[in-house]
């Protein structure tokens, strides 16, 4: 198998495991969200609940924040291929171009985008208050 092959074969692959990771991400961030808010709304639950709760809510966060940072990584190890080979070697060199120019750096990166993040910071916000806040 040619480099270039090798190369989008394991951009592919690496798509395949960020979506497969962020169907996983939805179904835990659902779990998390139901567990919030039985605690919030059942009126036994005492500080110790409340806190395990939390630490789960925010486990769950942390586990999408580093699935987010991994597809991250997909993209960029990808775009940094692409330079290393010469973006003038693939087939479609003006598409390459424009991968490289779309993902903005072939660094690693150690967080995920900001809407990654936005999303993230949303989704603990819905966990705390769930759990926190009194109801009416």
């Amino acid at each position: 198998m040619e480099p270039i092959e090798l190369a989008l074969t394991a951009f592919q692959n690496g798509r395949i495991i960020d979506a497969l990771s962020f169907i996983g991400v939805i179904i835990a961030i659902w779990l998390a969200l139901r567990v919030a808010n039985m605690t919030g709304e059942n009126p036994d639950s005492n500080i110790a609940t409340k806190i395990v709760s939390t630490a789960f809510g925010l486990t769950i966060v942390a586990g999408t924040w580093q699935s987010f940072t991994f597809a991250t990584t997909t993209w960029t190890n990808f775009a940094r291929r692409l330079t290393d080979m010469g973006s003038e070697n693939w087939g479609d060199p003006v598409g390459a171009q424009a991968l490289i120019d779309y993902v903005g750096t072939t660094e690693n990166v150690g967080m995920p985008t900001p809407l990654g993040i936005t999303f993230c910071v949303i989704v603990a916000i819905m966990i705390i208050s769930l759990i926190w806040v009194p109801r009416k």
